[in-house]
């Protein structure tokens, strides 16, 4: 999953050890076994040594960046809160490009309704909509939280880059373009 992708780059940046375990959500997620150590049946998911469990790559984030003091998880409270906002927004928002493009395409066995889907497709790139709340974001700073990346871009990023040309170009096939996001264009990475 893209919040799962976040998760794990911010650990490979950090120098974060983990031992990943893939699972596919919907069939791996729905064990007894599973349900029982934390009642949240998603992925990704953080068991520690000591029986603790953890899910929700925002909250895992969190976690290990407070835990094992993570640049991209700043000290700085109001860049914190600005990352917690983000990641708060993020859910409802951002993560409507994978659920509306991504998801039809890729895991059409979720059945997500296509009255909901086209309503997701119009909002992204609605006057007020998930690319144009980015993009103020970024005409603020460089970077969604402030001067220096945090794992709210990375969360982001997942999002919005993978629909970029040189991933699954469905932007372009969905009519999508980000001429009239510039701060957004130079947020991502060139290539």
């Amino acid at each position: 999953s893209q919040p799962a992708r976040a998760l794990s780059w911010a650990c490979v940046l950090e120098g974060t050890e983990v031992e990943e375990v893939e699972i596919m959500p919907g069939q791996g997620t729905r064990t007894t076994e599973y349900f029982e150590a934390n009642p949240i049946p998603t992925v990704p998911r953080l068991e520690e040594e000591d029986g603790f469990v953890l899910n929700e790559a925002h909250a895992i984030m969190a976690y290990l960046g407070e835990k094992h003091g993570w640049k991209l998880y700043p000290s700085d409270l109001r860049v914190r809160a600005r990352v917690h906002q983000y990641m708060s927004w993020h859910h409802n928002n951002t993560r409507r490009i994978t659920l509306s493009l991504f998801a039809p395409v890729v895991r059409p066995d979720l059945g997500l309704p296509a009255d909901i889907v086209a309503a997701w497709k119009k909002e992204i790139t609605s006057p007020r909509g998930t690319l144009s709340s980015i993009e103020q974001w970024l005409s603020r700073s460089r970077w969604l939280c402030g001067d220096a990346p945090t794992i709210a871009d990375l969360t982001c990023y997942c999002e919005v880059g993978q629909c970029l040309d040189r991933y699954t170009g469905l932007f372009a096939v969905n009519g999508i373009s980000l001429e009239n996001y510039p701060r957004t264009r130079e947020w991502l990475p060139p290539g």
